[in-house]
């Protein structure tokens, strides 16, 4: 048996509605400083990326050279 209802509650055939953003809702306010664990992961990264980039451009300075 078909039922139609123009309840917006109950699901239908239209296309679907987009989702609240509830988690930026739940989210303090920024105030400027940085995250203690998301500035460690970028320094971590950069302590990487050093590690790596300077021994490869003097490795191609010494073999151009």
């Amino acid at each position: 048996m078909s039922h139609s209802s123009t309840d917006p509650e109950e699901p239908g055939d239209g296309p679907p509605q987009p989702l609240k953003d509830e988690i930026a809702g739940s989210r303090p306010p920024r105030r400027g400083r940085i995250n203690p664990a998301t500035f460690e992961v970028r320094l971590r990264r950069w302590a990487l990326l050093l590690l790596v980039a300077v021994p490869a451009v003097w490795f191609l300075v010494q073999r151009l050279t």
